[in-house]
């Protein structure tokens, strides 16, 4: 699977637009999947970012997402009919899709926009400083999050360990990928804090 929230270099329009466009329009994405309840309306919100998404060259890290949205979409259906039997259906479909738009926008809007331009554009709208430094690292952190992960899969996975299918084999898969991963996670975020105090990072911004 294609890493989420990950700059990707490019040529494409949007590439090439301001990032304060790109902001107000994913605001104004946000704003209607939450407003909108009909799951058609929201369906054909998905459909338009993912085209959009295409334009900017982003067509097969979407194609590579589509496992994870599925799981969680059938998830998010699951619960609520289970919960709401009446219109949990409806309801579960409607929240899935909003879940997607909204992260589908987000992604178009990260992968098209440099991190340091994209926080320069939060503070020109006021967003305060700890805040879009906050933004920045967690830009940066995430991609390497995905990669410490996968490195740590495949060692366990050279070690000879199988966890099984199924959804028993997930879980007991992720366990020993999480703990490590957690525990690095952890002490990469203390010397990322310590290096911005060190270096007064938030008098930069």
């Amino acid at each position: 699977m294609h890493e989420i929230f990950q700059y990707r270099s490019g040529t494409s329009i949007f590439h090439r637009m301001n990032p304060l466009a790109k902001i107000t329009g994913v605001a104004a994405v946000v704003v209607l999947a939450v407003l909108t309840r009909d799951p058609l309306v929201l369906g054909g919100m998905v459909l338009a970012i993912a085209a959009l998404g295409v334009c900017a060259g982003l067509g097969r890290v979407f194609l590579g997402q589509v496992p994870l949205f599925v799981f969680l979409g059938g998830f998010l259906v699951a619960v609520t009919w289970l919960t709401i039997p009446e219109t949990g259906l409806l309801f579960g479909l409607a929240l899935a899709l909003r879940f997607c738009a909204m992260v589908f926008a987000f992604q178009v809007l990260v992968s098209t926009t440099m991190p340091t331009a994209l926080v320069r554009a939060l503070r020109r709208i006021g967003f305060p400083a700890d805040y879009a430094l906050m933004t920045l690292v967690a830009l940066r952190f995430i991609p390497h999050l995905q990669n410490e992960g996968k490195k740590i899969y495949e060692a366990q996975a050279a070690r000879g360990f199988s966890p099984g299918g199924g959804f028993r084999g997930r879980v007991r898969g992720a366990v020993p990928v999480l703990v490590p991963l957690i525990t690095n996670a952890l002490a990469q975020a203390e010397v990322i804090g310590m290096t911005i105090d060190l270096r007064r990072l938030r008098e930069r911004l």
